[in-house]
This record gives C-alpha cells, structure tokens and sequence, in this order.
C-alpha cells in the first residue's frame, strides 16, 4: 500500500480520537458545573433528617420528620421519561418546612396534585433565600450554565420580587390566575406585588403584622390608642431597640406623622421634621420610664420576648408570626401599637409564589399548580398549620372563627399597608440607627432625624 494512503488513514484516525477526547472533556466539565449550581439536590432522591418547628412554636426534635412527609420537598424517585412534561420548584425552608403540621399538610396537598395530573413530573426542591447559594443567585448563573434545572415556580419574599422581575428573573402573571383571586386579596397584599402596573407574583402569606402583646395581669388598664397616653403608663414595655423591628415601629410612626420616603424630585429620602416627630415619642416613653433599658441589647423580638415570659418586662412589641408560635398557655393579651392621634395603621410584607419560566407549556403547568394551592381551602388549611397568616380574604374561612387573633388579625390586615421598603434598604438602616440612638438617649430626637436624613444624601 502507498506510503501516502497509510498516512492518510492515520491522519484520519487520530482526528477521530482527538473529537472523542474532546467530547468527553466537555461532558465532564458540563456535569461539573450543574453539580455546582445545583450540588444537593441533583444527587438526592430522600432528604436527611431536618429540624422544624412544631406547631406551638418549640423545635422539633432533630430527625424526627416522618418518612412519609419527605419525599415531597426533595427530587422524587419517579423516573423521568422523555415524553413526561416536567414541572421543578423551589421552595425555601421557612415555607417548606415552617412547622412539622405545615409541612406535612404541603405534602399532602403536592401529592394530590400528583395523583390529579399522573402524567406530570413534579420535582420539588429547597433553596435558600438569600446569600450565594439564595434563589436569585442560583436563577441568574443557571440560566448560562445549567438553564435544564431551573425552576418553573418559586416561592420568594415580595421584596425580591422587583429586581427578579427587572432582570427577567420572573415574569408577571398574565391571565393564569383569575380576578377574582386577586380581587380576594387583603389591600396590602396586592400592593405589595404590584409592578410597574403589572402582577408580578401572586401572595399568599403576610408577614410581620405588628403589634403589642402584654400582661393583662400587670397591665390594668386599657392601652390607649394614642402615643402620648401610652408613653405615661406606669408599667414596663420592652422590644430590640438595636434590630429591625424598632426600625419598622420607627417607620410606623414617621409615617403617622405625614412623612414620606421619597423628595420632589422623586429621590430615596427622609424629612426631617415628621422624622423628628415619630422619635420624640420613642424618646418621650423612654424618659418616662416605659420603655426599659435592656431594650438597647437585643436585636429580634424573640430576644425581647424572653424578657416578658419572666415577668420583667409587662408589655412587648411582637408580630404574628412570633405571636402565632408562642401564645399556646401563655395567658398573654393583645393591642394595637398607638399613633399619634390614634392607633398605627400597620405595615406587613409577605411570601409570594412567581413564575420562573418563560416557555408557554411550563407556564401552563406551573400556572394550575399555582391555582392548586391558593384555593382558599388549601391556603387556609396549610398557613393555620404553618402559623402564617394567609394574604387571601376567603383563606381564613378554614381558621377558627371564634379565635379572637383570628378577629383581630383579619380587622388589622384590612387597614393594614404593603411594606413600602426592603428591610435591608438605607432607608431601614437609617431608621434603625435613629431609633436605637433615641431609645438609649444618646441623641436629641431632632439631632438623631437630622442625621438619618443626612445619610440618605451621601
């Protein structure tokens, strides 16, 4: 044979070898990186053992959850064909697993979708809110790296519904869900999820309702409904002076006062004067020996709450959520924060379920499983379990109506507004500090406004 045909066939030969090496390298390294985006779940079928909290607020002991509740917030065992659609959510564990009962109740309510729609593949799997490994995170490198295991429907707080919705992270919701389930909505919890004049998600929980809990024993009287009464009761009120929450009562109170977040010119920014105002009742009531001094330690409700099951402290600033988790035998009553000429109008935030696919047949499918679980009945039934209050009206038709909470929280969620802020915005930031400054007296209320106001110019 010529010299010149065996070089030939070799030629051919090695380049034959060099396209194989090739795709398997790449085939190696396309494995590595949706390992990487989605690490935990691609390789589980059950979950470990997991810590959640019971329903009356104390945690579970860690791996008691039954394996028959598991399966459905991991990767099912059911094989994936390739003529079966595929339906993929996430989910975070505060909704997931906010309660044994909850989660069990979710559970349920995915396997029966399951058994209704036998020719869909749902895969449910948990990711986190926030931080590197957070949902948004997770949307925005999949979709170059690893799009095949993105989600088709997310849980997510409203606050992130707005960027989500600016990078095309989420898309509105059109016509999947009808008017009537958004007409059902509490006021607040429309405002909070809509965009630019569009549904950018659908809420189904509220959160963070404020308002007091107290010592009906040691508290005497009626809590008035007004700040300046409140702020010369003879008793001790506790709340975290140095986190959030006193921020929020902060907001509440500016905004009493007639502030607004925005300047003429349609920039982020405080007024001094309200300002000044809403901090000279805080600075007022700890002056007169109402607020107690240990507020300036603690940072969350449940540290200052502790305060109050020992008998230090009469009365507490709580929200629903922490109310809801430890009210079983506490014997403890509620009330309304008061305003400056009468009560707060409350601010609350919430969870919202968003589309995350764009692909017609995907949205379809996560558009019905999305009707599934805000039908009144299973709304109402998993957040009384997961002690969440539900963002539809008709939900709480499935708590018990002879609950006074459920009285009292339904009445404060149709006067209540969306939460106009991120927590995490300058303008909390600026509000916290303030706040903390006044409470502990190292500032003159004006003095303190003047420079929270001054920090959202720099």
């Amino acid at each position: 044979m010529p010299v010149w045909v065996i070089a030939g066939i070799l030629w051919a030969m090695k380049k034959k070898v060099s396209l194989l090496l090739f795709a398997l390298l790449w085939l190696t390294v396309s494995c590595d990186l949706a390992s990487r985006l989605n690490p935990a779940e691609t390789a589980v079928t059950t979950p470990g053992a997991v810590t959640n909290s019971s329903t009356n607020g104390t945690p579970a002991t860690e791996g008691t959850a039954a394996a028959d509740m598991t399966p459905d917030i991991a990767i099912p065992t059911t094989a994936v064909t390739q003529t079966s659609p595929t339906l993929r959510v996430w989910l975070p564990p505060e909704i997931a697993l906010s309660t044994e009962t909850g989660a069990e109740i979710l559970n349920t309510q995915l396997a029966a979708y399951r058994s209704s729609h036998p020719d869909v593949v749902l895969t449910i799997e948990q990711k986190a809110v926030s931080g590197q490994s957070g949902i948004l995170n997770y949307l925005r490198t999949g979709r170059t790296i690893a799009p095949s295991v993105l989600p088709d429907l997310i849980a997510i707080p409203v606050d992130q519904l707005g960027p989500a919705l600016s990078e095309e992270l989420i898309y509105p919701l059109g016509n999947l869900v009808d008017t009537s389930l958004l007409e059902d909505l509490f006021p607040a919890a429309l405002d909070l999820v809509l965009r630019n004049n569009q549904v950018s998600g659908y809420p189904f929980v509220l959160t963070n309702l404020p308002h007091l809990v107290y010592d009906s024993n040691a508290v005497t009287q009626t809590i008035p409904s007004r700040w300046s009464g409140f702020a010369d009761m003879p008793n001790r009120f506790i709340l975290p002076a140095h986190g959030t929450p006193a921020g929020t009562l902060g907001l509440q109170l500016y905004l009493d006062a007639g502030g607004t977040l925005t300047n003429d010119a349609g920039q982020v920014a405080l007024q001094v004067e309200p300002l000044a105002t809403a901090l000279q009742q805080l600075f007022t009531a700890k002056n007169n020996g109402l607020i107690l001094d240990q507020s300036s330690n603690y940072t969350t409700l449940q540290e200052s709450w502790q305060l109050l099951q020992t008998g230090a402290a009469d009365i507490a600033l709580t929200n629903s959520e922490q109310f809801l988790r430890q009210r079983d035998g506490s014997g403890l009553s509620i009330a309304i924060i008061p305003g400056l000429d009468r009560s707060l109008t409350p601010v609350v935030s919430g969870w919202a379920w968003a589309i995350s696919t764009a692909d017609p047949t995907k949205r379809a499918l996560a558009g019905d499983l999305l009707n599934s679980l805000i039908a009144s009945n299973q709304l109402g039934e998993w957040t009384y379990a997961s002690n969440l209050l539900p963002a539809r009206q008709a939900a709480f038709a499935f708590w018990p109506g002879e609950d006074p909470y459920v009285i009292f929280a339904r009445e404060q969620l149709n006067r209540a507004r969306a939460m106009p802020v991120s927590a995490t915005s300058n303008v909390m930031t600026a509000l916290n500090n303030a706040v903390f400054d006044v409470v502990t007296l190292a500032k003159t209320p004006q003095v303190a406004a003047e420079e929270a106001a001054a920090a959202l110019q720099q």
